[in-house]
């Protein structure tokens, strides 16, 4: 998998050729020197060399009209794995993600406990679970991708959580996920990286610009424009809860919980909540009377400030309560002579494992393999 030299996974080059091939599925040599501008004696070089370490593999010879056959190229998805943690105010979730972009597993399961030390070591303990029950060879993981709930503080792995992840706040989690997994750690924000993953396999890979909502404990996002994340200065694009006033409801699903256990139920924490909630929820109706007013002021800056294709409502929402929510939106867009100013659809997501765990998973490959824009 490895150069020789050992240095890099992938020159420029050679990630100039997998970032196409991985964006077609399948490629002759004559369309990757037409697509790359390289000549063909180079593109020739070097999907030999990927052939050799057995991250390309050949396909069947196609006939096009006269001539010798053509053989296009296509990834290996057993040449490298990634692994993928979210790691949410009561549970984490884990996606292992093949080269070519395909979930061979995914799972969630409750933290044990939100201490840092105790809560990595379940999380190793469930990758190499995986990894063994998938049959992987631990030296073929790239790395761990994670994204956790909470804003950067400044240009570094400190991130700044909500209360129920209290031990995680502000503590250089790179060197503690670094030791405590075992493997090469990237970490980004759970909203940005549920982007990614919704770009990747969900609602975004058909449009170029959205906005994403993530609504876990609190609410945040991400954000794609012209088909490429945008995570901002200090990697806090798309907190979109700052652009509620202080007094205003937080349509976030901790207030889900409350206004559900208000109403006679007995939820102690989302993880519970929401593999039973639905709209017919004693408190749930109540809940979206507070937040649609919200939740208006949220959509409405998105689309003037942005105006993106779509807005996808993600994270740990479940499909159900975003289609009951989402028909009660209204846009701040008064029209001018009888025509008012287009505005982004509103979806649900449509990403069927834990986006944040997809988008995480990817993280690494595209670290080794690929075009990182």
């Amino acid at each position: 998998m490895l150069r020789p030299d050992g240095y890099r996974t992938a020159t420029t080059n050679e990630r100039l050729i997998l970032t196409k091939i991985r964006m077609h599925g399948q490629l002759s040599q004559a369309e990757l020197a037409r697509m790359t501008g390289l000549t063909a004696q180079s593109v020739m070089r070097i999907i030999d060399a990927l052939l050799s370490r057995g991250i390309l593999i050949e396909c069947a010879p196609v006939i096009a009209g006269r001539g010798k056959p053509s053989t296009p190229i296509r990834l290996n998805p057993d040449a490298a794995y990634s692994v993928g943690l979210s790691i949410m105010t009561d549970a984490v979730a884990l996606v292992v993600m093949d080269l070519a972009g395909g979930i061979r597993s995914s799972a969630r399961t409750p933290l044990i406990s939100v201490d840092p030390v105790h809560a990595i070591r379940q999380m190793r303990e469930l990758i190499e679970t995986t990894v063994s029950e998938l049959k992987i060879r631990p030296d073929h993981i790239v790395g761990a991708g994670v994204g956790i709930t909470g804003y950067f503080v400044d240009a570094t792995a400190r991130v700044n959580p909500p209360k129920q992840l209290e031990p995680w706040a502000l503590v250089p989690l790179d060197s503690l996920l670094c030791e405590g997994l075992g493997m090469p750690v990237w970490i980004d924000n759970d909203g940005n990286v549920a982007a990614v993953g919704e770009a990747m396999v969900g609602a975004g890979s058909s449009v170029a610009s959205f906005a994403y909502l993530y609504f876990s404990a609190g609410l945040g996002g991400g954000l794609f424009v012209d088909g490429r994340p945008v995570r901002g200065r200090s990697g806090n694009a798309g907190e979109f809860a700052a652009i509620l006033p202080l007094d205003w409801p937080q349509p976030n699903l901790e207030q889900l919980r409350l206004s559900v256990n208000a109403a006679g139920g007995n939820y102690a924490d989302l993880n519970d909540l929401l593999d039973e909630v639905t709209p017919a929820t004693p408190g749930v109706m109540a809940w979206m009377d507070g937040a649609v007013r919200s939740l208006n002021l949220v959509i409405s800056s998105i689309s003037a400030v942005l105006d993106p294709d779509l807005i996808v409502f993600g994270g740990r929402m479940p499909k159900q309560l975003a289609e009951a929510i989402i028909p009660r939106l209204e846009y701040v867009n008064p029209p001018r002579r009888d025509h008012p100013r287009p505005v982004p659809s509103i979806v649900p997501s449509q990403v069927i494992d834990d986006a944040t765990a997809v988008g995480a998973a990817s993280i690494p490959l595209r670290a080794a393999f690929f075009d990182p824009t």
